[in-house]
């Protein structure tokens, strides 16, 4: 699986693809995110709105539980 993303200035909007060879049949919101899936389930695209604050945010979350580097 291949991942192509591209951000939406205008609309402030990341588009993360898993599968874009594959069709969307229907899409799930859950909060600031939109989950389009196949017939199948399988996940096609995930768009995450309001990306400029969601974006350092999952940074500052990901860094915050990352254990600290020792000099060894």
């Amino acid at each position: 699986m291949s991942l192509e993303m591209r951000y939406d200035r205008e609309d402030d909007v990341l588009m993360i693809w898993f599968a874009p060879e594959k069709q969307s049949d229907h899409a799930e919101q859950s909060g600031q995110s939109i989950l389009h899936l196949t017939a199948n389930g399988e996940p096609v695209l995930l768009e995450i709105l309001n990306a400029q604050k969601f974006v350092p945010e999952l940074i500052r979350t990901i860094m915050a539980t990352q254990p600290a580097a020792t000099g060894t």
